[in-house]
């Protein structure tokens, strides 16, 4: 066996560390983007990097946990995004939204959380190409691109069969009594009077900002469980929002309450969450029907 001479010692070994190198080049500046860790900010980062990521859509809604509840294959739209921010607001996803040079034709902004304002952080990531590079460190994009693969959500096929299972079902027997105790105590002993109309200003602002880029622009409330729709808090949101913007873009949702179900007294179950999709897209159909009459 003939010794191994030092220069060819080197070479294999500068291709062997060349070669996975080269790989992971070419897949970071030629392959998909590694979105965020899924656990990040209770999904937040994954939810805005998608956007932000992807082509511009024809529809977009954009609101808190509760519209994070709508789920895209709730509709029957293929170019509908949600932009529903856990724990986050519609002033955060629409600063995000007017950062972009093109905006979706159709923004549907959801009203139910007018305590919180803008998050900055996330903002400031999403809007001013801090997040545009394409190497992402090699431990975290493979653990994200795994969660991605192994969480996917369904095509449009499975989808729609398990929509349908879900509204032939019986509405859940859950009892959250507890929770909706709990909530109601709390929206009746105090109301942050001054972010909600401080938020509702910024709001407008966004609004207009988005209307003057030819964008259509409409709002939408959730429905609360029966006992927290007169609470303290659910009455002054909803007054400062109707007070806030025009009535005549409003989406009236036409919900058979008795059907609807909440995990927690604010956020609708799964079932439920089908419902008020299928009734929203009903509404926002008819406003366009109503559009395009002579």
């Amino acid at each position: 066996m003939e010794p191994i001479s030092a220069q060819s010692w080197f070479v294999k070994c500068g291709l062997g560390l060349a070669l996975p190198l080269l790989a992971y080049v070419a897949i970071a500046t030629a392959g998909p983007k590694a979105p965020p860790l899924p656990t990040g900010r209770d999904g937040a980062l994954e939810v805005l990097d998608r956007y932000t990521q992807g082509p511009i859509p024809d529809i977009i809604l954009v609101g808190s946990s509760f519209t994070a509840r709508l789920k895209e294959e709730y509709f029957d739209a293929p170019n509908l995004r949600v932009l529903g921010l856990a724990g986050g607001s519609s002033i955060t996803a629409l600063e995000v939204l007017v950062g972009r040079e093109r905006l979706p034709k159709i923004v549907l902004i959801e009203m139910n959380i007018l305590e919180r304002g803008e998050d900055p952080a996330l903002v400031q990531r999403f809007t001013d190409g801090a997040n545009a590079s394409t190497l992402p460190r090699p431990i975290k994009s493979a653990v994200a691109f795994y969660e991605r693969w192994l969480h996917a959500p369904p095509d449009r096929r499975q989808a729609g069969a398990i929509v349908a299972a879900l509204l032939q079902a019986q509405p859940s027997n859950f009892d959250n009594r507890v929770y909706v105790d709990r909530i109601r105590r709390e929206w009746n002993a105090s109301v942050p009077a001054a972010e909600i109309t401080k938020n509702a200003a910024a709001l407008e602002r966004l609004v207009r900002q988005i209307e003057a880029r030819g964008s259509l622009v409409y709002f939408y409330s959730l429905p609360y469980a029966e006992d927290l729709e007169a609470t303290a808090y659910a009455r002054a949101t909803t007054k400062t929002a109707h007070a806030t913007f025009k009535n005549d873009q409003w989406l009236r949702l036409e919900l058979p309450l008795h059907e609807l179900r909440w995990a927690d007294g604010v956020h609708l179950d799964e079932r439920s969450s089908i419902v008020v999709a299928e009734e929203l897209q009903k509404q926002l159909l008819l406003r366009n029907d109503e559009g395009r009459r002579p």
